[in-house]
């Protein structure tokens, strides 16, 4: 399998500018600026996934979500790690839909969700193992729209600054 290498320059003064509007606006409407942008830049990386996902099966497409968070302790630990203030992941999920959270107190006291499932949705198929055999779907879904990803995250954060810059002066 191949990586895919790309290069996209000018973040850096986005997130310069990013920060100066942050200070002018406040934390909280950036972050909300950086969250839309990102969940419509990476909508046709998620629904690929899913077009791509193998369908026998079965659950496999329902699985596949994304999620746009602050990077974890596990994303900062990462070697490709490159000190994003959001992240989108596109990722499938082995949790069912017949899955059952239950809650219990942990040693320390403190409650927990645990899920529980007898059998999980296989979710191994992206790389393989000794049983399955490669067929990936999530890398694919990623190569094929890496242009359209930049295109739309360009499209997002112009819309939602200039939004921004004309709310407020008529009301």
């Amino acid at each position: 399998m191949s990586n895919a290498e790309f290069r996209v320059e000018g973040f850096t003064e986005l997130f310069a500018k990013m920060d100066e509007l942050s200070e002018e606006i406040g934390k909280g409407k950036t972050d909300r600026i950086w969250r839309n942008a990102l969940t419509f830049a990476f909508e046709p990386v998620l629904q690929d996934a899913k077009s791509f996902a193998p369908k026998d099966t079965g659950e496999m497409a329902d699985r596949i979500y994304m999620r746009v968070h602050r990077p974890q302790s596990r994303d900062k630990s990462s070697n490709r790690y490159a000190g994003e203030m959001f992240m989108a992941r596109v990722t499938a999920s082995t949790l069912r839909s017949d899955s059952v959270q239950n809650f219990i107190v942990n040693k320390r006291g403190k409650l927990q969700a645990t899920w529980s499932n007898k059998s999980r949705a296989p979710v191994s198929q992206e790389f393989g193992n000794a049983r399955t055999p490669m067929r990936p779907f999530l890398r694919p879904a990623l190569n094929n729209n890496v242009d359209r990803v930049i295109s739309r995250l360009g499209q997002a954060i112009w819309s939602e600054v200039n939004w921004g810059q004309h709310k407020g002066k008529g009301e």
